[in-house]
């Protein structure tokens, strides 16, 4: 099958990024937002100077790796701005695999009928910050309309019968135990949910190179204050 995804690179082998499981990760093209803190920054522009993978090379591959992965972790960028990516998944469940989708849930009617159709065995969702003041971590202004999406998105994951995780990269001076309470209010009955560590190595503003991590400490009274809300949550450094 003929497909024009955007597909800027894959890692062949990875053990952390479907939980359980070895997998190819799979870069998607492109993304809706434009986080400060973003570590995958080349991977945000709509287009990019450097040549897309040939999906043809993609399939040849995954021929070859029969018996050696269980599954492939689609991640980006945003994979769900790309409407081809309906198409692309649906091909790799013939090849009879596992598949882990990562979103930041903008794309509630994609995300729904990719849901609906069984497509997926796993989605992890991002959770930048509360959703009254999303801009101020996803860096730039959203619409009503795709904020109403996010919510919508949450409810239909924590709703699914698939395995999820909902997860939050916390920065020092954007996040704050204020902002840990207003994002335990808006996941109430979630089972999986991650802190993942802000790290300055490679981030999409020059403004945050020399930002710090939070201490294990700082991250431990996070855990404990999303305890007192009644979730069950992990550190990932």
């Amino acid at each position: 099958m003929k497909n024009n995804l955007k597909i800027s690179g894959i890692q062949k082998t990875s053990l952390i990024d479907y939980p359980d499981y070895i997998a190819t990760v799979l870069f998607t093209q492109g993304c809706n937002m434009d986080c400060p803190y973003c570590h995958n920054p080349e991977l945000i522009p709509l287009e990019n100077e450097n040549e897309y993978m040939n999906p043809e090379y993609f399939w040849e591959y995954l021929e070859k790796r029969k018996g050696l992965i269980d599954g492939i972790a689609i991640t980006g960028g945003e994979p769900l701005i790309q409407d081809s990516i309906y198409d692309f998944i649906k091909e790799i469940k013939g090849y009879d695999l596992l598949v882990k989708l990562d979103t930041n849930g903008t794309n509630f009617n994609l995300l729904k009928k990719i849901v609906a159709e069984n497509l997926i065995d796993y989605v992890a969702m991002d959770i930048k910050g509360p959703l009254d003041e999303y801009e101020k971590y996803c860096g730039t202004k959203l619409s009503e309309y795709l904020i109403e999406n996010i919510k919508k998105s949450k409810n239909l994951i924590l709703n699914s019968d698939l395995d999820y995780e909902f997860r939050t990269t916390v920065v020092p001076g954007l996040h704050s135990k204020e902002t840990i309470k207003k994002i335990a209010d808006s996941i109430q009955g979630v089972k999986n949910y991650y802190l993942q560590n802000f790290r300055s190595e490679k981030v999409n503003s020059s403004k945050y190179e020399q930002k710090r991590s939070f201490s294990e400490e700082e991250l431990e009274e996070f855990v404990m204050l999303l305890q007192n809300k009644k979730i069950i949550a992990k550190i990932r450094n």
